[in-house]
């Protein structure tokens, strides 16, 4: 019996350590240090017309990326995800949103 039990728990000590190792390293990300918005920006960017607004967006295609309050996630990151999710949100932060902006409905009866 006290074989049994210490196997036990020597098991689910191992699996605790096992399954919790990859959300330590996980939490150690800050995603505002490591914005990445994905190809749609530069997709739109080259499919503008020639001008200095589009030399000047290309140009911004090599600086770091940061958070800003000026970039404001509509509904998280609808183009990604389906809005309103915990999926969207995530996302419109991990692409450097500042304000993160949701619909709310009431339905009155």
């Amino acid at each position: 019996m006290h074989t049994e039990l210490m196997r036990f728990h020597l098991s689910t000590t191992l699996l605790a350590l096992i399954t919790a190792t990859p959300f330590a390293h996980a939490t150690d990300l800050n995603p505002a240090d490591n914005i990445q918005v994905g190809p749609r920006p530069y997709y739109l960017v080259e499919d503008m017309d020639a001008g200095q607004l589009k030399d000047e967006l290309q140009h911004c295609g090599n600086q770091p990326f940061r958070k800003t309050d000026f970039s404001i996630g509509h509904r998280g990151a609808a183009l990604q995800f389906p809005e309103h999710t915990k999926e969207s949100y995530e996302a419109a932060a991990r692409m450097g949103a500042g304000i993160i902006e949701c619909d709310v409905y009431t339905h009155q009866l």
